[in-house]
């Protein structure tokens, strides 16, 4: 009799490499559970709504958290949400639970694209607001809803705004001005001033391209486009593109400070950019990156948190004849590993905001409601208000474990260990038969299961379609070897 011990599960999903040369760490698939616990799969937290209902049926166009630290009390939650294009309202949190107006006139344009979302920056105090079709506005007080254009270039409409060692860039007004970069004076008595006629550079403008995304990524201030990426410090920007990727998606531009990484994503895949060439991170889940539709592409949103990169694909997409709905790629950082998560609701927009001193990642979807992510055992989002709680569907599908060859072997037992099993069911496949036999429910730590058939490979497949939260921390196969017949 032998034993073929898996004690550490923490190599993520890889659905690039032929099963058989998985390593024993990784999966062909992940579905809802995360690597949070290094060695074991994690069922994941749901997430919960966070305020009032905006506007019932309406999409967030965006989020932002907004402090002024000259006035304390004005830390608060900055949303925009579409009201019946082309009007969008910039609403913020008063801190009761419910959403206020903030400001009323904004304009939302019918064509929804990269170039005419709603993004946000803080600088000297005040928060600026893009939208690609109205000009910047700012506000040093959005509790009362006073808006106006104070330290605010006049005459142009850009889709991206960042601040990049004390100065405000704004980038793209209107497709004329595609690729051009424009930036502020220095602050002087807390005031800062546009010269849109001469103070810009336009970043290789005969390529074709236009830019999509700017980011701060610390040492630089980044500069994408969707087939090409720069690098600008004041005075300058590299004359030669970074590498020939970009993105089509700001909102899938996200900088984990703490590490130096900045992470974008596009058609070809995730990249992770610390300060050389970006590197291709998401090769082990290449079929899903694939199976995102092009519409989709501009519309990807993402966030970090101090391990993960959390990038929102699509709404519905189709991987080896299978929909999924509102898909998540989630990428470990400290183990370079990917899950999947499906979602309950669509995410259109992620940000991270400020609670009680705590900050968390939360996200707009398609409802005119907000959610605070990675929270509860639920997703808080199946009603027709979108807010009652729905159960997270978890499923893990091992890789094909080759146990004997050319002889065949009896897979006498499966053992699971496991802590807060309750709901995880346990099946099981021998030489790739894409037919699952169930065994039955995982109920004890250690919980054994009679299989009784011979084989040369053996996959295991566990699901959980529950409020729990279940912890697979490793398997063990007892297999008895068999002659090989003549």
């Amino acid at each position: 009799m032998a034993n073929k011990l898996i004690g550490n599960l923490s190599g993520g999903m890889n659905a690039k490499a032929t099963p058989l040369i998985l390593k024993d760490e990784e999966c062909e698939q992940i579905i809802n559970y995360n690597l949070d616990t290094t060695g074991a799969l994690t069922k994941r937290p749901g997430y919960d709504v966070f305020g009032s209902q905006m506007i019932a049926a309406r999409r967030v166009l965006g989020l932002f958290q907004y402090t002024n630290t000259a006035t304390p009390a004005e830390t608060t939650q900055l949303a925009v949400v579409d009201n019946a294009t082309p009007n969008a309202t910039v609403i913020y949190y008063n801190n009761s639970g419910t959403w206020a107006t903030s400001k009323t006139n904004d304009t939302y344009a019918a064509t929804r694209t990269n170039f005419n979302r709603y993004r946000f920056a803080t600088f000297l105090n005040y928060v600026f607001r893009v939208n690609g079709t109205d000009v910047v506005g700012s506000s040093i007080n959005v509790n009362g809803s006073a808006w106006g254009t104070t330290n605010c270039p006049a005459t142009i409409t850009p889709s991206f705004i960042a601040v990049y060692q004390d100065r405000g860039y704004a980038a793209r007004s209107g497709a004329a001005n595609g690729s051009r970069l424009y930036f502020s004076s220095l602050p002087s008595a807390g005031v800062i001033t546009w010269t849109v006629g001469t103070d810009y550079i336009d970043i290789n403008p005969d390529d074709g391209d236009e830019i999509t995304a700017l980011e701060n990524n610390g040492n630089r201030l980044l500069i994408f486009k969707n087939r090409s990426m720069y690098r600008w410090n004041y005075g300058q920007v590299e004359p030669d593109r970074l590498i020939g990727i970009g993105t089509s998606s700001q909102e899938c531009v996200r900088t984990n400070f703490d590490l130096g990484i900045t992470f974008f994503a596009n058609e070809y895949g995730a990249y992770a950019y610390s300060g050389n060439r970006p590197k291709l991170i998401s090769r082990k889940i290449q079929k899903w990156i694939d199976a995102i539709p092009a519409a989709d592409l501009n519309s990807m949103c993402a966030e970090t948190d101090a391990d993960h990169y959390y990038l929102y694909m699509s709404d519905s997409m189709t991987v080896d004849g299978r929909v999924y709905t509102n898909v998540m790629a989630v990428y470990t950082i400290s183990l370079d590993a990917w899950v999947i998560y499906t979602l309950n609701t669509p995410a259109r927009v992620m940000n991270k905001l400020i609670q009680s001193s705590a900050e968390d990642i939360y996200f707009g979807n398609t409802q005119g409601r907000t959610y605070k992510f990675n929270s509860g055992t639920a997703d808080d989002s199946g009603g027709a208000s979108f807010n009652t709680a729905a159960n997270i569907n978890g499923e893990i599908l091992t890789k094909e474990y080759l146990l004997s060859f050319p002889e065949r072997s009896t897979i006498d037992s499966l053992y699971t260990i496991s802590n807060q099993r309750v709901e995880a069911n346990v099946f099981y496949s021998i030489d790739r038969n894409e037919k699952f036999t169930p065994l039955g429910n995982i109920i004890k730590r250690f919980s054994s299961f009679p299989v009784g058939k011979d084989g040369n490979t053996f996959r295991v497949r566990i699901t959980d379609n529950s409020m729990n939260t279940s912890i697979i921390e490793g398997i063990n196969i007892e297999t008895t070897p068999t002659k090989l017949k003549l």
